[in-house]
C-alpha cells in the first residue's frame, strides 16, 4: 500500500513545506531551505514511487536516488546552518 501512495505523500509534504516557506517569506522571515528541501523530497518520492511501481523495478536506481537525495539535503542543511 505504501508503494502506491508514496508519490502522493511526497507531494503533500512538499506542498506543506513550500506553503510554509512562502508564508514566512511574505512575513519577512527567510525559510528558503524549507521550500528547497520540500521540493527535493517531492522529486525523490516521485522518482522512487514511479520506479518501485514498475513490474521489474531496478533496486540500484532506487538506492542511487535515495543516496543522492540524502547527500544533497545534508549538504543543504550544512550550508544553510
Amino acid at each position: 500500500m505504501i508503494k502506491k501512495y508514496l508519490g502522493i505523500v511526497g507531494f503533500l509534504l512538499a506542498f506543506a513545506g513550500i506553503i510554509i516557506s512562502a508564508l514566512y517569506k511574505f512575513y519577512g522571515t527567510d525559510m528558503d531551505p524549507l521550500g528547497e528541501i520540500s521540493f527535493l523530497v517531492w522529486i525523490t518520492t516521485w522518482s522512487v514511487s514511479s520506479e518501485i511501481n514498475k513490474e521489474n523495478p531496478k533496486k540500484w536506481w532506487v538506492y542511487t536516488i535515495v543516496i543522492l537525495s540524502i547527500t544533497v539535503i545534508s549538504t543543504m542543511l550544512f550550508v544553510y546552518s
